[in-house]
Formats: structure tokens, sequence, C-alpha cells
């Protein structure tokens, strides 16, 4: 019975231990906790601090996680604006290689240079790369001071060439200035010379112009005042067509009654408009030869020459000047119908009278 008490008494001293040892657990973080709070600092580490900086440092390390983002964000735009100042140098340094003559510069920095004791000095540029190999030095330096004075020889070289070469530009440039402006002053005088061949055709234009227009008021007259006339204007002149059996008798230059008569009224119109007009006598016959040839008619050529002289010396006695009249014969070889038929004959045997606008104005 004893035994039995003493095992029962065991297992509830045991079960009390567990309790108080996992009341003591829970409530010591409760406890120490409660004493960091009334030392007012961190004197025990409990499970309530451990979780509280855990939630902190997850806070944190979404700050920092949003803080990388934005970071990233900054470094590609960044990485961006490089990319594209990489580019823009590329371009200058393409465009400063294409403006600067290559042999020139290689020749001035790559060549060897000279001490003014004629002793070999050091390569200041290894050729190929660019890159320096002079040992840092103080500006009093012998080593300096000759690369100084020989990089100024050097560049006085390059500015030197780079002068000439300019300077035979600009002398090109000025030389092809000065033969295109001869072109152009050539061309400006080519210009204005065709301007006034231009200007003088407009005037000789309107000057044939108001002739043709004269030309229309004397056909008109002549219509008015000898019905029976041919008239038309062509080619710019009025041609007046008298049939040749009225003036003249068959096979002679001599004027009929009837043709005198008809000279006669056509001859006030002539004259009025002589000074603006060139009149033109043209003699015409039919293909029929000549039957009894004599001195003066040998062919029809001479027989319409004749015809058409004596139509000119009518004019010219009745007081039209001689310097204004001209007489052709033409014979049988310029007929306006066939030959065939009477008819046709008949308009071929006729005297043309031309009158022909003068541009410019004959002198008496």
């Amino acid at each position: 019975m004893i035994l039995k008490i003493t095992a029962f008494k065991q297992v509830i001293l045991i079960s009390g231990f567990i309790v108080t040892f996992i009341a003591g657990i829970a409530l010591s973080d409760i406890v120490l906790h409660t004493l960091n709070g009334i030392f007012d600092k961190e004197i025990f580490r409990t499970r309530i601090d451990m979780a509280s900086d855990l939630a902190e440092s997850k806070d944190k390390s979404e700050e920092t996680k949003e803080d990388l983002e934005a970071a990233n964000r900054k470094y590609e735009t960044y990485s961006g604006e490089m990319q594209q100042k990489q580019k823009e140098l590329k371009n200058l340094i393409r465009e400063i290689d294409s403006k600067i003559d290559p042999a020139v510069i290689k020749d001035a920095l790559l060549r060897t240079p000279f001490s003014e004791t004629g002793k070999m000095g050091k390569i200041f540029l290894k050729p190929g790369t660019g890159e320096t190999i002079l040992n840092p030095t103080t500006s009093d330096d012998p080593t300096v001071t000759e690369f100084k004075k020989t990089f100024n020889k050097k560049a006085k070289e390059i500015i030197d060439v780079s002068k000439g070469i300019l300077g035979e530009k600009i002398n090109r440039l000025n030389r092809e200035t000065i033969r295109v402006n001869n072109e152009l002053k050539d061309k400006n005088l080519e210009l204005i010379r065709k301007l006034k061949e231009v200007e003088k055709y407009k005037k000789e234009l309107d000057e044939h112009k108001k002739q043709v227009a004269n030309l229309e008021g004397i056909k008109v007259d002549l219509e008015k005042t000898v019905g029976i006339l041919e008239t038309k204007i062509e080619d710019g002149r009025l041609r007046v067509n008298f049939a040749g059996d009225i003036l003249f008798t068959t096979g002679s230059h001599k004027l009929r009654k009837e043709g005198i008569e008809l000279l006669e009224s056509v001859y006030p119109i002539l004259k009025k408009n002589v000074q603006n007009n060139d009149i033109f006598i043209a003699g015409h016959t039919d293909n029929v030869p000549i039957k009894a040839k004599t001195e003066k008619y040998e062919s029809n050529w001479d027989l319409s020459t004749y015809r058409a002289i004596e139509v000119v010396k009518y004019l010219a006695g009745k007081g039209i000047s001689p310097h204004y009249l001209t007489a052709a014969g033409y014979g049988e070889h310029k007929p306006i119908a066939s030959n065939s038929t009477k008819a046709g004959k008949a308009k071929n045997r006729r005297v043309e009278l031309f009158l022909i606008p003068k541009i410019i104005k004959r002198t008496e």
C-alpha cells in the first residue's frame, strides 16, 4: 500500500514538473519581455523579440528587394544611355578619321624623333596600339623637355601640312569659283543678247501684225473699187490677180484700153500705201509656144517678163517711185490651173501684183 502511494505521488510530481516546465517556458518569454520593458533595454532575448526581428527583417528584405529592382531599372537606363554615348563617340571618331589624312598623322606621331645632340630619342607612341611607354617623371625632366620639343615640332609639321592641304583646296575652290563666275557672266551676256533679239523679234512681229492689218484694209478697198479682182492675203502679203486677157492683147505686152482703165482704178490705193509696202509684179503665160518669134519674144518667158515690166512702167509713170517696184517673169512655169483646157489656160495667163509689207522702211 505504501509503495502504491509512493508511485502515484511520483506520477503527480512528474506531471506537475512537466506542467510547470511547460508553463515556465510559456511564461518565461512574457516575464523576460516584461523585464526588458521595465529596464528599457534588451537584457533577455525572447521569442517575442526574435519574432519581431524576423518580421522587421522580412520588411527590410522587401524594401531591399524593391531597392534592388529600382537600381536594376536605373542600371538598364544608364546602360542604354552609355550605349548611345558609345555609338555617338564611334560616329565622332569615324568623322574625325574621315577628315584627317592618316599618312600625315602616322608619319608625324610614329616617326622616331631625334634630340638636338643627334642622339636617338624615345618612341613616344607605341605603333599599332598608341600606348605611351614613358615612365612617370617631373616637368623639368630632360625627357619631358625633349618630348615637348619633339611634340611641338610634329604638331607644327601637322599644322603646316594641314595648312598646305587646306590652302590648295581653297585655291582650287577659288579657281573653280572664278571659272563658274566667268561661265555665269558669259551666260548672262548670252541671255541678254538673246533677250534683245527676242525683243527685236517681238517688235518686228508687232510691226508685221500692223502691216497685215493694213493689208486687210487695202484688200477691202480694192474689192470695193474693182469687184472683178481676185485678192488674197497669204504668207503675210497681199496678192492681186489680174487676168492677162484683160490687160494685154494675145501675144503682146502692150496694155489694152481695158487694162489701163483697170490699173487706173487701183493706182490711188497702191499710191496711198506704197510707203509701207513693196510692189512686186509677176508675169505668167500658158504653155502655148510663141508662134511668131521676135527679137523681144523668143519664148513665153520673155513675153511674161515684158508684161510685168510694162505694168511697172505704167505705175512708175503715174508717180510711184521705182524704188518700191520690182518686175519678174515666170512664163508657163508656175501655172495655177491645168493647161489641158481653155479655161485653165485663161487662168494661167495672168499678171500678179504683190503688196509686201516692209519691216524696215527704205530710204528714197
